[in-house]
């Protein structure tokens, strides 16, 4: 399965950061449409999973921020309620499984904290997800918000309040942080939940590469579930934050021996995906997320795309939720020639080089149709997080 199996690197490997859970997606979109694998664009009625950015503004400054360009642009936004309550009544229609609140800014500022009664309020067919500082995060620590949670990343940038603030400014970030990881993991155990799992997302910058080890130190006595590692990105070409190429001969090396002297196996036998080899080796010329309709993006002011690293461009644009409700933007002829756009532009951008966690499911989709790769088990659904592509 090398090549697509694993997404994540991940100190503890899970079948939720492999590729194949796309299989459960690909499976029942065959079962409503057999032709659907013939070739050509063919959306399905509704994406499986949603990517909503309730708010583009946030309460941290990274020197890493990929989208801190974008967020200005879009003036820091906020999405109204009135629109908010249409989405989910949208989601709720269209039977959408998966909904991660994310973004853009910082999902838990939305309404002070009012984007938990959302996650309660989803249906029974959809679960959350949210990737968070968790600043703010002791307002998901709440059983009836938990128990509809699979899980919760939070970004983590240092090991006390001096560095958190090197990394990411403001005053205290660190110590509200961990506060609410605590709290959200007190709640999750009071309830006999075993979700959702909440884990580390270290984000390694050339501020903070040396701090592995304290920051891992730190992550496993607050009581994270696990701790996964990864090179920041330079999306927006701001310069300045990644790292050089000594300091990634420094890194690595630093790696591999804390790894080793800590019995970390999974992080050695990841090591390139973590420094950056995390690409397709092969050329690709196509994308089944995107041809079939799998996953959907929303930002604040109800922009809709059809693939993430790609909002903010209205080229790529497929509809907004001022104009129409999300089941007539995702079946609309735009959605359409969006979606062909960005398989035609695949050879030039090499999208799939960059790690893009939809390749590596288009790769296992593409095994599995060929019968080298049987569907995962039903009663694995809920372990793989396959509510999430």
């Amino acid at each position: 399965m090398k090549g697509f199996e694993l997404i994540t690197a991940t100190a503890r490997p899970a079948d939720y950061w492999s590729g194949v859970k796309a299989l459960y997606a690909a499976d029942e979109t065959k079962a409503a449409d057999p032709d659907v694998f013939d070739g050509g664009i063919a959306i399905r009625s509704a994406p499986w999973s949603l990517e909503l950015y309730p708010t583009m503004a946030c309460n941290v400054s990274c020197v890493h921020c990929y989208a801190q360009t974008r967020n200005e642009q879009y003036g820091f936004s906020g999405m109204s309620i009135e629109m908010m309550d249409r989405l989910h009544a949208s989601i709720t229609r269209m039977g959408v499984r998966g909904v991660q609140y994310c973004g853009g800014g910082e999902p838990t500022l939305w309404r002070g904290g009012k984007v938990a009664d959302y996650i309660v309020g989803l249906p029974e067919q959809a679960r959350a997800a949210m990737a968070s500082n968790l600043i703010k995060g002791h307002v998901l620590a709440r059983a009836d918000v938990l128990a509809k949670m699979t899980f919760i990343e939070a970004a983590v940038f240092g090991y006390d309040d001096p560095t958190y603030t090197e990394v990411a400014g403001g005053r205290g970030g660190h110590t509200a942080m961990t506060r609410a990881v605590r709290a959200i993991l007190d709640a999750r155990d009071k309830a006999g939940l075993s979700t959702p799992v909440v884990n580390a997302k270290v984000l390694i910058n050339n501020r903070n590469y040396t701090w592995l080890p304290r920051i891992y130190d730190w992550a496993t006595s607050t009581g994270f579930d696990n701790v996964h590692l990864r090179l920041v990105d330079d999306y927006e070409g701001i310069g300045g934050f990644t790292l050089n190429d000594a300091q990634r001969a420094e890194f690595r090396e630093l790696l591999s021996t804390f790894a080793k002297d800590q019995g970390i196996t999974a992080w050695l036998d990841q090591l390139d995906l973590i420094m950056g080899d995390k690409g397709a080796a092969d050329d690709h010329r196509w994308c089944w997320t995107v041809a079939i309709g799998l996953n959907c993006w929303v930002l604040a002011n109800g922009e809709v795309y059809a693939c993430g690293p790609q909002w903010g461009r209205s080229d790529y644009l497929i509809g907004t939720l001022e104009e129409n409700d999300l089941e007539d933007i995702w079946r609309g002829e735009r959605h359409r020639q969006v979606a062909q756009r960005l398989i035609d532009s695949m050879a030039a951008s090499r999208c799939f080089a960059t790690g893009c966690r939809h390749i590596k499911q288009t790769m296992a989709i593409e095994a599995w149709r060929a019968g080298a790769l049987p569907a995962p088990p039903a009663d694995e659904f809920a372990s793989r997080h396959a509510w999430f592509l």
